[in-house]
Parts: C-alpha cells; structure tokens; sequence
C-alpha cells in the first residue's frame, strides 16, 4: 500500500479549503485554514503509519477479510482507509461554526438547523459518504469494474468509516445507533446524521449548484447480516481496524492541532530505536554475567545432576536459558505460553525475551510489560532502575502508566503539552501498567480509552498472571488476544505458575509456543515442589476465629515469621485486632486500604524482625516481595493457594509450611467462578494431590476449562458466539467494553481523604494537608494553560492516593470539606493505630463523629 499516492488533496473534496478555517489561536492573532490543518494532520498519518509499521496492518486485514475482492476493490478500499484523515474536518465548512468557532463570516444564508449547530464530525461523516459512495456506485455502475457483491462489502466500510469519522471528538458509540441517526430511525436522540444529509443537500445545490447526494441505505439490516456471518477472527480483525483508525485519526488530529496552537512539533512517536545499546547495558549486569558464564560452561546441566542441586540459582538459570532457546526457534511465531514456578525468576527471564524478540524481529519497536496490581507495576519499575543502574538514557524511555505515579517528563523540561500527549497517546518504547489499562486500551470505548491503540502495533507485550481474573472471560480474552496478535504483528507472552490452557476455549488455530517444553525439570524439582509443606489438618473441622488464634500463637514465637491470609477483609482486621492483644511479637495487617508506601514501609520493618506476624488478604499473593516461614490460608481457588505458598521459604533455605484452614465463604467473593466450587477446592482431597504435585495443566483441563467452555456454549447472554458475532461483529463498542471489564465492582462507596503525615521511602515525610491545598488550588485555577493543569492535576491525584481510603456508603463521619464526591478530614492520624493500620471501624461503627 502506497500510502503517499493514495492519500488525496482536500481540493479533491472541496475547492473552500483557502477560504474557510480549522483553528483559532488562544490569543484571536493566527487562524489555521482547513487546508492547513488538513495537511498538518495529513502528515501526521504517514508518519505514524510509517513509523509503526501500519500499512503492514492494513495488508494484512486485507488478506483476511477481503482475500476473495478483486485488485480493484482492494485498491478503492485502500483509498477509502487512507482518507479518512482528508475527509475528517470537511464539516467545519458549515457556516455556523465558522461564525461562531473562527468568528468569520460565511455563507450565513445555508446555515444548519439548530440540532446542528456549529457541530462539525456528523457533517464531514456526509461528505466522506457522498464522495466514497460515488466513486464505489461508478466503478460498479458505468465503469463496471467491480461485481455488485463486491460494491456492497465495500459500502459496509464506507459507512464504517464515516462514523469513525463521525466520532471522532468523542466517545465510540453503537454502530447501529449511527446508521439508525443517518436514516432517521433513530429511537431517540436528535437523528443528527439525517439532519446532516439535508443540510448538505441545501448546501451543495445553493453553493455548488449540483444536485442531489449519492444514495444511501434507508435499511442497514443486510449490512449487518453480512458482519454478522463472518467468522470469529474476522469480526475480531473488523473490531480491530475499526479502533486503529480511529485511533491513528485522533493522534494524528491531536499532534497537528498541538503543533498550529503552541508551535511543539512530536518527532518521538514512543518507539525502541537504540535496543541495542539497552540489551548491551543489561548484559551487563552482574546477574546477566553469571547466566552467560554459565551459559558457556554448564548449560544444559545432566538431568541426573540437576536432580540434586540445591543451589535456586541454578534452577532459575536453566529456566531462562531454556526459555530463551525455545524462543529463539520459534521467533516467527506470534503466541508464548512462559509457565514457571512461583520464586523462578520469572520477571527477568520476560525482561530478556522481550528483548530478544526486538533484536531477532526488527520490525518490532516497542515492549508492554503487563501484571495483574499497581504494586508488581512498582516491584518491576525498581527492579529495572537497578538492572540498568538508573541509566539516563535507557530509564527515560520506561515509564509507569497508571493513576499511582506522576506522568513522565522525558526531557525534564516541562514541556506540558508534552508530557500530556506522551501519556494520552503511550508515546514511551517501554511500557509497565496493569490489566486493567490494557484492557481499557483494548476494549473500553471513551475516547482517552482509544487514544494508544495504535500503539500496540508491532509491540512485544508480556501478561502475568491472566488467569487471576474472572474465568468467564478467559474464552472472550484469548481470543480477542489472539486476533490482535495476528492483526497488529504482535507478540504475546504469557506468563503464570498456574497457566492454563486458555487454547481449548478458542477457535482461533494460531500456533501456541511454550517456551517451558519440559515443565516437570522445574515444577517436580524438590527446590520448588518441596519447598514448601501443605498441611491440612485444620480443614478436618469447621473453623472459628477463636481456634485458630489460638493455634497460631502456639505456633508464632522466637525466630519465625508468620503469614496469615484471609479472603474476607473484615475477618482479618478482626484477627489483626486479637493477635496484638494476644501475641508477645510484632503484628501488622495488609489489605487493600494498604497505599503502596504502606507495603513498602511494611516489608522493611518485617525483614529487620526475627519474628514477626503478618495479617493479611489476598493483596498478599502476588507483588509483595517476602519471605515468612509459616503460613495460614483460608482457602480460595487453587491458583491462589500456589501463589501464597509463593510467599514462604522464598529462598529455598529453610523448610516451609502452610496450614490451610476454612473459615469464609469463598463462593460469595468470587461469584461466578468454577475454580470455587467445593469439588474443586482443598475441600476435596483429589485437589490437594493436585496441589502437592503442582499438576495445573490436569487441574485446569480435566476440571475447569470444560466447565467455562460449556458455560460459554449455553444459549443465554454470556453464549460467547453470540458475542462475537453480534456485539462485536456490529461494532457495539459500548456493549464490547462492558463485557471485557475485568473488575466490576457496583457497591456503593465513599471516597474519605485522610489528611496526616506520611513518610516517603527515601525518608521524606509528605503532609497529606499540604497535598490537599495543591489539589484545591488547582481545581479553583482558571489561567493556566489546559495541558500544564491536566499534568498537575494527574501528579497531584497521584500523590493523594495514598490519603485515600473507600469505605461503605453507611459510613459516618465527619468531613471538613468536600470536593466533588470526595471527603476531607484534616485530622487524618486519629484513625490510625500505633502501626499506622487504618482503624476502620471507627467509621462502619459510627465512633468518630464528636472525635
């Protein structure tokens, strides 16, 4: 695709390009003509098209979707896709928005109805529709170039195209509400698409003196029958193109109209240009040394041998040499399945496959490095300052991206409009963030959700843990990223202890490379699968709180460390509470009121302790880097109990157990998923053989996955064909992102903001009072520049988060001010112990209201 020749003038589509504008300057000195900006953005485009490899993208949905259109077709669809972008602004022609946006005066005689106003995307959605269905009904019509069959598919895209067009100053809705507002069938809602058709009808035969407009579908229902009948993969490449386009639209609008208002030009698109220089640094390390040296004189170690060693270390290595050669012989592929012991190092065995899937593919440029908390995000974040020794060069192209940290300043120069469009768009080479975002990048359909989808193009992105989520949607998310994978020219790694064979659940027959072909060297190694005792004595009776205290203090005492998790947050404040009446050693509870800076703080005073108890919920089983010889679970689903044995004898160098007990009930945490029923816990003795024999491939696809499939193949709402088909195949963004949240949590709560003093890791003490002045200030300022506040104002949330605390909406209390839905009290530290643990029953009991 020659993106150069296709893309066409706006003379092509309007000879008022001179005459009428696109922007304003902040000052009124300097307007922008249409053609300008046209341009501007134009240029933008190819850039980002060039730059991230694109048109390969666009190839290859072509190959997919449209392999049976004759060259012709494809040739008028490639110009279709281009130009988009040329056609975007042509609706800031309408006169009111030339009198009321660019104060100029014009054709006042044609203005639009009121409905319409000074709206400007449903109008060039028109003009893109009037000009790309001409062209398609004279190629099919008088030129009889292509077959009528081929004429309708490719009117399907010209109406796609038109509400990306349509949409593009806001949010992805319904497909189907767009096609029913252009034919006035709109339920509700103004029917602006109709209204748009009449006002171009009035303007193009009083200023143009031509008449009429190229026929337009008055019923859809075929179009969608058409989407509808496609296979998975396609209705999931038809997803997908839909919101690169829009996307690569609103990057390219956004950097042309930052560059006319400020004059900042975007010559970093966010790409890895210099790996070289970073694989070379990290090689360097002394743990990178050590694995090569290795490498040369040792690697691969004599089963036999191996079978006795003692040493973790030596383990860890031959996994990542092991996974690094598996890789290297299948770099052609697009899926990897990384399955690992907790405690093998499986955060730098990712780190070096990322990069050498950017060294052996060089058409790849970027790397997503994806976990399951904020606070893994922070674990990696500090893992990587210190494998690159906090490297100027390598660490300015690393950022976190989350709601916990300040957005990235590059260049340190405080360039605003900078740093904002590097965070909306993902300009960084490497990126460390959660599911959640990632998934918000890939399925939510709010404007800010969409902005770095084209970002994922030719990236390397690492999963850990998927699997934590919802099991329902395991099907949808497999196959979702397996479409993407094919589509973007990705590479997908994922990453667990517990990994299941999420393949079975899709229909998608992309090739799954395990880049660990011999599980058992590592998972049956007495090093991981005896490092740690399960005992399930306690399960042989109902629990109490009040028995398990007291088994627990008889076996805490000098020189252990305990570790006790709860799934329920109440029941372990409750033993939180007990332990430091009863116990003679130090007690502390993490939940999820814990900020990072309290886990922080938390493991520091744990590891200078000889003995110490830790009360906690799950928040505990992944990201929370400690080493405690005993433990206590209430059990859960099997994933969770392997992940906490994760957290005892870390190090191999002791001997550590874990007690299982029940005490909550599970099924009403986590609702809906199969690996809670009672069958398929610890409950049952078959699971705990499972456990033992860290066997999850049998446990997942003899017991789970054919439960999830079956639930996916019920004919109800969750039936995952259907969805395919119908919500995503007729682009019902909406409805898409619903569905692929991974958190849903509706319960009514209050945001209660604690202002006390808090301490940094580096020792520097933060004044929650002191923040929620900058935050107050900020709100109330009216001057600044746009961009300038949207930083401070996102690097002041991200310091507030750690004054936050949720609690239920029955809450009592007494606020000082209130911003919003967000309650201050300035005298934070009363609710607080002497451990700095958050007293919440002071506010579910209503205690502190004359406090």
């Amino acid at each position: 695709m020659d993106i150069e020749k296709l893309m066409l003038p706006i003379a092509e589509f309007t000879e008022y390009g001179e005459v009428c504008f696109a922007h304003l300057s902040e000052n009124g000195e300097r307007k922008e003509t249409l053609r300008e900006h046209t341009e501007l953005c134009q240029k933008y485009w190819k850039e980002i098209v060039k730059r991230k490899k694109i048109d390969e993208i666009f190839q290859e949905f072509e190959n997919v979707y449209l392999e049976e259109l004759s060259k012709e077709s494809r040739n008028l669809f490639e110009l279709m896709t281009v130009n988009i972008v040329s056609v975007h602004d042509l609706g800031k022609i309408n006169p009111n928005f030339q009198s009321d946006k660019m104060h100029h005066k014009w054709h006042e005689e044609v203005k639009p109805d009121p409905n319409i106003g000074s709206r400007h995307s449903i109008l060039s959605s028109v003009f893109y529709l009037d000009y790309f269905l001409g062209k398609i009904n004279e190629m099919w019509g008088s030129k009889q170039l292509i077959k009528k069959s081929e004429a309708e598919i490719l009117k399907d895209f010209a109406y796609i195209y038109s509400y990306i067009i349509s949409r593009h100053h806001g949010e992805l809705k319904e497909f189907e509400t767009y096609m029913a507002s252009l034919t006035g069938k709109q339920m509700e809602g103004e029917n602006l698409g109709k209204r748009a058709k009449s006002w171009y009808m009035m303007w193009k035969e009083n200023i143009l003196h031509e008449s009429g407009i190229s026929k337009m579908r008055k019923d859809w229902k075929k179009m969608f029958g058409r989407m509808q009948k496609e296979d998975v993969k396609k209705t999931v490449y038809l997803y997908g193109l839909t919101k690169l386009l829009y996307s690569l639209l609103v990057v390219a609008d956004y950097y042309a109209t930052t560059e006319f208002m400020n004059g900042a030009r975007m010559l970093d698109f966010g790409e890895i240009v210099d790996y070289e220089d970073m694989i070379d640094i990290y090689e360097s390390g002394d743990v990178q040394k050590k694995i090569r040296e290795y490498e040369k004189e040792t690697y691969p170690m004599e089963k036999e041998k191996l079978e006795k060693i003692d040493e973790i270390n030596i383990l860890r290595t031959e996994m990542f040499l092991d996974a690094e050669r598996v890789l290297k012989q299948n770099s052609d592929q697009t899926f990897y399945y990384l399955e690992a012991p907790t405690g093998s190092g499986k955060s730098n065995t990712a780190m070096n496959l990322g990069f050498r899937l950017i060294r052996e593919n060089e058409k790849l440029n970027k790397i997503f490095y994806i976990y399951p908390f904020n606070t893994l995000v922070e674990q990696n974040m500090e893992s990587i300052g210190k494998i690159f020794g906090e490297n100027e060069r390598v660490m300015s192209q690393v950022a976190v991206v989350n709601s916990l940290v300040p957005m990235k300043d590059r260049d340190e120069g405080n360039d605003w409009n900078r740093i904002l469009l590097d965070r909306q768009f993902l300009n960084y080479p490497i990126v460390l963030s959660t599911h959640v975002m990632l998934f918000r990048t890939m399925f939510g359909h709010a404007k800010e959700d969409v902005f770095g989808f084209h970002q994922l193009s030719h990236s390397v992105i690492i999963l850990d843990e998927i699997q934590s989520y919802k099991n329902e949607l395991w099907g949808e998310i497999i196959t979702f990223l397996k479409g993407f994978a094919e589509l973007m020219q990705m590479k997908i790694i994922i990453m667990s202890a517990t990994l299941p064979n999420l393949d079975i659940l899709t229909d998608n027959h992309c090739q799954t490379i395990r880049l660990i072909e011999n599980r058992e060297k590592y998972f049956n190694h007495p090093k991981f699968a005896r490092r740690v005792v399960a005992d399930y004595s306690l399960l042989e009776q109902k629990m109490t709180m009040e028995y398990l205290m007291d088994e627990i203090v008889k076996k805490a005492g000098k020189n252990k460390k305990v570790l006790i998790e709860f799934i329920r947050k109440r029941s372990a404040e409750e033993c939180y509470r007990i332990l430091c009446e009863k116990s003679e050693i130090p007690v502390f509870l993490m939940t999820g009121d814990s900020s990072i800076l309290d886990r922080k703080r938390m493991i520091r005073k744990i590891e200078a302790l000889d003995s110490v108890i830790l009360v906690a919920t799950q928040v505990v089983e992944a990201g929370v880097d400690i080493d405690m010889d005993i433990g206590y679970k209430d059990i859960s689903r099997l994933d969770s109990e392997e992940q906490f044995m994760g957290r005892i004898n870390r190090s191999g160098r002791k001997s550590g157990i874990v007690y299982f007990f029940d005490l909550d009930n599970a099924e009403k945490i986590y609702s809906g998923d199969k690996r809670i029923e009672k069958d398929k816990t610890l409950v049952n003795k078959e699971m705990r053989e499972l456990l033992t024999a860290k066997n999850f491939p049998a446990y997942y696809e003899k017991g789970i996955l054919p439960l999830v499939l079956a639930e996916k193949k019920k004919c109800n709402d969750e039936n995952i064909e259907d969805f395919f088909q119908k919500t995503v195949g007729n682009l019902d963004m909406p409805k898409v992102d619903k569905r692929m949240q991974l958190i849903n949590d509706n319960r009514l709560m209050k945001s209660v903001y604690l202002g006390r003093i808090i301490q940094e890791e580096n020792g520097e003490e933060i004044d929650g009072r002191f923040v929620w002045d900058e935050y107050k200030q900020l709100i109330e300022e009216t001057e600044m520049e746009y961009s300038e506040r949207k930083v401070k104002l996102h690097n002041v949330r991200s310091k507030m988060n750690a004054f936050i605390y949720q609690f239920s909406c029955k809450a009592e209390f007494m606020e000082d001010e209130q911003i919003g839905e967000l309650y201050y009290i300035e005298n934070g530290e009363v609710y607080f112990d002497e451990n700095d643990i958050l007293r919440r029953e002071l506010f579910e009991e209503g205690k502190d209201l004359f406090i």
